[in-house]
């Protein structure tokens, strides 16, 4: 507790501690509160610094692999997205390798080309962010010969895929349509997907965040528990500063020979003896 300079100040937080069986009590609860709240404070300030330094740290890094702001898809929506997109690959790859190969060799197949439709459309996402136009055709054109050739294989196949109506050679040009277009679909999700360091980056800020609410909510309530506890001391030493300010005002009173005035209300008077002049 600091020391206090004024006597009668003293005297009166000397009587509440001797004389009042809570005063010790109340005293070390508010300074128990008052040293959570110091400590609440300072811990919330350190989290603060930290969550600004995350922020800091995201938007610089955003900065520098996204200065565009393009690539806004989310790496779990994307992912997603490229589940689809590969399954529908693999289904249709299947399709096409139906009209040559049997058994196991089509699953075989039909994964090994979706490898390289993968393949494809993440070199075509490379060639667009790095603006590489001729790099992007040669794919594109690669990419096209491959399906060609694709179809032909399966237009020519003893076992080709025959719906009634339909000829085998327009089927297969429809599917490596429908393949290419789905590759070309793949390159745009790559292409505006977010960098997985930037999610980890805004993951570390967001935690910051987190604990630095966490942190302010624990000094908000640690600050009123303090509030509360100098109220009830402090409500304690003022009933006895007051009985202490009567005792004074009715012995100057008496040394001066006047009768003091009032509604014939008495004070209680926790002080024994004469107060301290």
């Amino acid at each position: 507790m600091k020391e206090l300079q004024d006597p009668a100040a003293r005297e009166v937080v000397a009587q509440v501690l001797d004389a009042d069986p809570e005063g010790q009590s109340l005293l070390a609860e508010a300074g128990h509160w008052r040293t959570l709240a110091q400590q609440s404070a300072s811990v919330a300030t350190e989290k603060a610094a930290k969550e600004r330094a995350a922020r800091r740290g995201y938007e610089a890094l955003q900065h520098r692999l996204d200065p565009r702001n393009v690539r806004t898809l989310r790496v779990a929506a994307a992912s997603l997205a490229m589940a689809v997109v590969v399954a529908a690959l693999v289904a249709l790859d299947r399709i096409e390798f139906a009209g040559v190969l049997i058994g196991w060799m089509i699953t075989a197949a039909a994964a090994a080309a979706t490898a390289a439709w993968a393949g494809c459309a993440w070199l075509a996402a490379l060639a667009v962010r790095e603006e590489r136009h001729g790099r992007l055709t040669a794919i594109a054109a690669g990419a096209t010969s491959g399906g060609l050739l694709l179809a032909a294989l399966h237009s020519v196949g003893p076992a080709a895929l025959r719906w009634p109506g339909w000829d085998p050679v327009w089927l297969s040009i429809l599917a490596v349509l429908v393949i290419l277009a789905l590759v070309t679909i793949a390159t745009e999700i790559i292409t505006r997907t977010e960098p997985v360091s930037l999610l980890l980056a805004r993951r570390r800020w967001h935690r910051a965040q987190q604990d630095y609410q966490a942190a302010v909510r624990v000094q908000r309530s640690d600050a009123e528990g303090a509030v509360a506890a100098a109220q009830n001391w402090c409500s304690l030493v003022d009933v006895y500063a007051t009985a202490y300010a009567a005792s004074r005002a009715d012995a100057n009173g008496s040394a001066a020979g006047t009768t003091p005035s009032g509604n014939g209300h008495v004070t209680p008077d926790p002080w024994s003896g004469t107060p301290p002049m």
